[in-house]
């Protein structure tokens, strides 16, 4: 039988991956900020038609904002501290899997797929491991040829 699965997708860190990471953090913040500033302008405005009734709202999706700059900038120092090497989650995609009668069912449901710099380095399915090896596909464990 036929099923489908969550994979994991994880990405080994790299200098790439780190700077990529980060300029999108950066990039979050900077728009988050856009948005703050559109903010303040509007309870500006309104403050200075006396419509001090529609300041609340606008204030309260301020602080949402600063909130959510908040993460941000903490995200962006974590991405800092990553390892060389070290695995981060990247998300989750969907896969086949054929079950058959005798399969452990616990080693069906974990499967992950392993990148460094957008090559897929490693996949991995219950126990096992593949790794890809400079073009060649070779089993966790095995000398190289």
């Amino acid at each position: 039988m036929l099923i489908s699965r969550a994979v994991t997708v994880k990405s080994k860190v790299t200098p790439l991956l780190r700077a990529r990471l980060g300029a999108e953090a950066q990039k979050a913040i900077r728009d988050v900020e856009q948005e703050m500033e559109r903010f303040l302008s509007e309870i500006e405005k309104r403050r200075a038609l006396g419509k001090s009734d529609e300041i609340a709202g606008l204030e309260r999706k301020l602080r949402d904002l600063q909130a959510r700059k908040d993460v941000l900038t903490a995200k962006l120092k974590d991405i800092a501290k990553l390892s060389e090497g070290q695995e981060v989650t990247q998300g989750q995609v969907q896969g086949f899997y054929e079950v058959k009668v005798g399969d452990v069912w616990s080693e069906i449901g974990t499967a992950e797929i392993v990148l460094e710099d957008g090559r897929v380095v490693a996949i991995r399915e219950g126990n096992s491991v593949t790794v890809e090896v400079i073009g060649r596909e070779t089993a966790a464990g095995e000398p190289e040829r």
